[in-house]
C-alpha cells in the first residue's frame, strides 16, 4: 500500500505551526517525504459553532438527554437539520444530487506515537482522531466511485479543534463508492482522519453541507 500522505495546518497561533500574515501556514510533511509535490496546504479558518446554538455544548446534549435530539430518520425520509444522533444511529441526507445513509460508527483516538513518527516534530501537540463511517446507497442511483461526505469534527465544548488535518494515514482513508455503487442498501466504509491540539477532545461529527450548514446532524458519543 502506497504511504499515505497528509497536511496538517495549524489553526490558532497557540499551535506548533506558524501562520503567515496571509494566513496559510506551513506544510506537514512526513518526515521521510519532506519534498512530495502532490502535497499542499490552503488557508482554512477554525469552524465556530453558530452564535447562539450551543448545540453540542449544552448540558442537555451533555447530559445524553434524550430530549436534546431527535430519532433518527425513517428509511426514504430525509433527516432534519438539528438532529442528534448517538454513534451507530443512521441519518438520510441530501448528497450529490441524490440521498444517501450515513451511519458514524466509531470515533477513536489514533495512535499518538506513530502519528508522531510518521509527521515528525511538527506533529508535537497534536493528537490524531479517527471518524469511522458507513455510507448506504438509499436511492438506488448509481453512484459509483462518489466520494464519501466530508464529516466535521465535533469538540467536548463545541469549540474549534485547534488543528487542521488533511488526506489520511494508515488506518485511516477517506473512501470512494465501489463500481456498480447502484443498489438502494449497498454500503461501503470510511474514515475522516482529524486531530486536536491537546487538551481538547473530539466526541463526535457533524454533517454540515449546503442546507445543513447552519444547523447540522450531529452523532455524539
Amino acid at each position: 500500500m502506497t504511504r499515505a500522505r497528509a497536511v496538517l495546518l495549524a489553526a490558532v497561533a497557540a499551535t506548533a505551526m506558524t501562520l503567515t500574515a496571509c494566513g496559510v501556514g506551513d506544510v506537514l510533511r512526513p518526515a521521510a517525504d519532506r519534498q512530495t509535490p502532490e502535497t499542499s496546504a490552503a488557508a482554512e479558518e477554525p469552524r465556530q459553532s453558530p452564535a447562539g446554538e450551543p448545540r453540542d455544548g449544552d448540558p442537555e446534549a451533555s447530559s445524553g438527554s434524550d430530549e436534546a435530539r431527535s430519532e433518527p430518520a425513517e428509511p426514504g425520509k430525509t433527516t432534519k437539520a438539528g438532529t442528534r444522533l448517538r454513534l451507530g444511529e443512521q441519518a438520510i441526507l441530501p448528497y450529490r444530487n441524490g440521498y444517501v445513509g450515513i451511519t458514524v460508527t466509531a470515533v477513536e483516538k489514533g495512535d499518538r506515537a506513530a502519528f508522531e513518527r510518521e509527521f515528525g516534530t511538527r506533529a508535537r501537540g497534536i493528537v490524531p482522531y479517527f471518524i469511522r463511517y458507513t455510507v448506504e446507497n438509499v436511492d438506488g442511483a448509481d453512484k459509483s466511485f462518489m466520494s464519501a461526505p466530508y464529516l466535521q469534527p465535533l469538540t467536548a465544548t463545541g469549540g474549534p479543534t485547534g488543528a487542521v488535518l488533511t488526506g489520511g494515514i494508515g488506518g485511516c482513508e477517506r473512501k470512494s463508492a465501489p463500481e456498480g455503487f447502484a443498489r438502494a442498501g449497498a454500503t461501503f466504509d470510511t474514515c475522516r482522519l482529524t486531530g486536536a491540539r491537546s487538551g481538547v477532545e473530539i466526541v463526535g461529527a457533524e454533517f454540515d453541507d449546503d442546507a445543513y450548514r447552519d444547523d447540522p446532524v450531529v452523532w455524539r458519543k
